[in-house]
């Protein structure tokens, strides 16, 4: 027995079976292939009839069923573009972006030469053209928008030099007109530094003159009410000053007080029978009776705030013995006196009345019971009181400066005329619309009738039938006058 832990020896048999094997598989393929390739054509049988598909007449036919949709065929992409191309490309992409549209069309044209049929060049053609339409219209909007501001500042200056005029002459509604007028011309005046400065000064000194303008009315108003119409006119006058555009209320105030002042400081004077002059004296004859129309004559004489009134309100010069524009202090109710005949019809016409002729002034004062003086038919003293402000007076009061008086002064007793005309005797000469023959080598064409004495003549020609010619050119001292009225 053999060993059998032994190893053991192989066999050739099985080796000899793997190789012939695998000659058999060689073999195999070689013949399937040749067979493959030598084979007989393969005939194809001829297609079978098709029978027409019978369909129901009386069965309605089934729709069509839309077919699939064609998908088109990818688009054919662009062969590579050269390199210099791309360059020009992205020149032209590149001017386009910075709106060098000179450059861009410079781009384009040499990006034509070298790919004509690109269709990104005919965008950039387009979005050149755009471009260029585009700047050209935003030249145009800049050339207009400077136009515009260029007149505007030429427009601004024209009105800030006459806002400046306006302010000096205190025209503050016509000064803010300019300017509102100016903002609604130009929207984006509001907005201008100068324009809102220069409107909220004007704006501030018109709220300033408006407040003076009202304090000074306020105050006329005051003296209205008191009966002080001459210092009436003179303040609503001064408040004119503050705001001369007011000009048509401040108006309106002095004529309701000039008629309040007709009212009450003159007297109507009837159309009644009355004796004047006297034949006694040969410059007073005859003695005479007259009937005039009625008319209205001051109560007193002119005085120096009455003339004020007229002064501030024309310009005219005040009397030189003023020493100021105002009338001394303490002497606003004396008579004016230092004024010619022309400034005394001249005041007169401005209050809208008229110097007196000679005879209505001694029918006022006279009336028609033919006395000799104002008061009465006798210069009469009684102890140390006078009829009136005269010589006489003064003779006995030496310690005194003569002068004027008030034209209401109760120590004397000169009151009321036969109509209730006050002070028609002393104290001032008055000035008479009646003419008188010239005297002298170089006369006016005539003098004026003085009537009613003054402080510095004697009793006697303070007598109603008086009368005393003189150069109207010729300002006194102891002169002054007082209106009439003719009834309207």
């Amino acid at each position: 027995m053999s060993d059998p832990a032994a190893p053991r020896q192989p066999k050739g048999w099985p080796l000899l079976a793997i190789s012939v094997l695998v000659i058999l598989l060689v073999g195999f393929l070689v013949v399937k292939l040749r067979r493959k390739d030598e084979g007989p054509a393969v005939v194809k049988n001829p297609p079978l009839p098709v029978e027409p598909v019978k369909t129901d007449p009386t069965k309605p036919a089934d729709p069509l069923k839309p077919s699939d949709p064609v998908k088109p065929s990818d688009p054919v992409k662009p062969s590579d573009p050269s390199p210099e191309f791309e360059q020009k490309a992205k020149e032209l992409k590149a001017a386009i972006e910075a709106k060098r549209w000179d450059d861009a069309a410079a781009a384009l044209d040499a990006a034509r030469k070298l790919r004509a049929e690109a269709k990104e060049l005919k965008e950039a053609e387009e979005a050149i053209a755009e471009g260029r339409k585009k700047e050209e219209a935003e030249r145009q909007e800049a050339a207009r928008k400077l136009a515009l501001r260029q007149k505007q500042d030429r427009d601004w200056a024209i009105v800030k030099e006459k806002v400046e005029k306006d302010r000096e002459k205190n025209a503050w509604d016509t000064a803010i007109k300019s300017l509102e007028k100016f903002a609604q011309e130009y929207a984006d005046a509001e907005r201008d530094s100068d324009y809102v400065g220069t409107l909220k000064s004007v704006r501030g000194l018109q709220g300033e003159a408006e407040k003076y303008f009202k304090r000074d009315m306020g105050e006329a108003q005051k003296h209205a009410d008191g009966g002080r119409f001459g210092q009436a006119f003179a303040l609503s006058e001064a408040a004119l000053v503050w705001y001369p555009e007011r000009q048509s209320l401040v108006r309106t105030f002095q004529e309701a007080v000039r008629q309040a002042q007709f009212e009450k400081s003159m007297v109507r004077i009837p159309s009644t029978p009355c004796w004047i002059g006297n034949n006694d004296r040969e410059d007073e004859k005859p003695l005479r009776q007259v009937k005039l129309p009625p008319f209205l004559m001051d109560k007193y004489e002119v005085t120096n705030e009455d003339f004020y009134a007229f002064t501030a309100a024309t310009g005219h010069p005040p009397p030189l013995h003023w020493g100021s524009n105002k009338p001394p202090r303490g002497r606003e109710r004396h008579p004016v006196v230092l004024v010619t005949w022309d400034e005394a019809a001249a005041y007169a016409a401005w209050a809208g009345k008229r110097l007196p002729t000679a005879e209505e002034w001694e029918v006022a004062a006279r009336g028609p019971d033919k006395r000799e003086f104002p008061w009465g038919n006798v210069f009469l003293e009684k102890e140390d009181r006078y009829p009136c402000n005269s010589l006489e007076y003064w003779q006995v009061h030496k310690n005194l400066a003569p002068g004027t008086t008030p034209v209401d002064e109760k120590n004397f007793d000169n009151g009321e005329s036969a109509f209730g005309v006050y002070g028609m005797g002393g104290n001032v000469w008055e000035w008479t619309a009646t003419g008188a023959p010239a005297k002298g080598s170089s006369p006016p064409p005539e003098f004026r009738i003085l009537k009613g004495g003054s402080f510095m003549t004697p009793s006697k020609s303070t007598r109603c039938a008086n009368v005393y010619a003189e150069d109207p050119r010729i300002a006194h001292p102891d002169v002054g006058f007082r209106c009439a009225r003719d009834v309207k």
